[in-house]
């Protein structure tokens, strides 16, 4: 339809998406596939992740295992909850809003106690951090919420 022109009548005018919402679901979106890939590679190499474990930290196998479980684990559910925001967010569902926020949010802490215990901080830690925020800032922005549908109660 031109620009110019307005909706046909019984056709409903579709709200223009504020660029928070853009940039939640972008953000989303990268963090998604970023978490996903390393569960992915996690699992592929899962037995050589947990021989080397095993062998450079003296560990027994068994507490080796469990520990690559505990680090895919995380991925793999953070990233498809963020997946399933990504998604859903521009389809104007209001749970895909606190879905996003909350495995973001959640990652974020996540990354900022990582980098504590660890005492540093890698490049892939610090991109991580910076698209958690940027997606809990755009998630929480005022034109995201206001471009939610609201619930409407019965009269």
């Amino acid at each position: 339809m031109p620009i110019d022109q307005s909706p046909a009548e019984g056709q409903a005018a579709r709200p223009v998406v504020p660029p928070s919402v853009r940039v939640a679901v972008i953000t989303m979106g990268v963090l998604a596939a970023l978490l996903l890939t390393n569960a992915a590679l996690l699992w592929y190499g899962y037995d050589s992740a947990v021989d080397r474990i095993a062998r450079e930290a003296d560990v027994a196998r068994d507490e080796a295992r469990q520990f690559v479980l505990m680090s895919l684990i995380p991925n793999l559910v953070l990233g498809l909850l963020l997946t399933l925001s990504a998604w859903f967010l521009p389809r104007r569902r209001p749970w895909a809003r606190w879905t996003g926020l909350a495995a973001s949010g959640l990652l974020a802490l996540l990354t900022l106690f990582q980098v504590v215990v660890t005492a540093g901080i890698t490049v892939a830690s610090l991109l991580v951090l910076v698209l958690s925020v940027a997606a809990v800032t755009s998630l929480l922005a005022r034109t995201t919420g206001a471009w939610m549908p609201t619930l409407r109660t019965p009269a």
